[in-house]
């Protein structure tokens, strides 16, 4: 599934649940990895420290782990919005100009941002894993590796 001898970086949610050294069996010494973490694990988040990652480690795979459960999916764009305004309203154009990542059931959005960046080598190995966070059960959504 992850190809070998080339760095690995996983991006997840930050949600307290999830383990991804635990999930993905990296124990730092054999198996090492630079995990990314965020709300919803979302790509759009991430994709300046991906690009910078891959700059600086070379990695040859890039993770996209969701979940379960994701609190991303039971809090929508224009509830944050809103509570965002509550807190600061003289940001109110910015707030409502942006995208905080709300999920609506699918990983390959995410997948097809890092495909289609041009800050991310086509040569990178994406994989997409799903993890039920109420059975353990871990599985593939999509792996594609991008060549010239």
């Amino acid at each position: 599934m992850i190809a070998t001898g080339a760095g690995v970086v996983v991006l997840s949610c930050s949600d307290p649940r999830l383990n991804p050294y635990q999930i993905l069996g990296i124990d730092g010494k054999t198996v090492k990895a630079t995990m990314v973490r965020n709300a919803g694990g979302r790509v759009f988040d991430a994709i300046r420290t991906l690009a910078v990652l891959q700059t600086i480690g070379q990695p040859g795979t890039i993770v996209v782990m969701h979940h379960t459960d994701c609190g991303m999916t039971h809090f929508h764009d224009d509830a944050i919005k809103e509570a965002l305004l509550q807190i600061a309203p003289e940001e109110k154009a910015s707030i409502e100009a942006s995208k905080f990542g709300e999920i609506k059931g699918s990983i390959r959005e995410d997948l097809a941002l890092i495909r289609a960046s041009p800050l991310i080598k086509k040569t990178t190995q994406v994989v997409g894993l799903k993890y039920d966070i109420h059975t353990g059960v871990l599985s593939q959504v999509e792996e594609t590796k991008c060549e010239l």
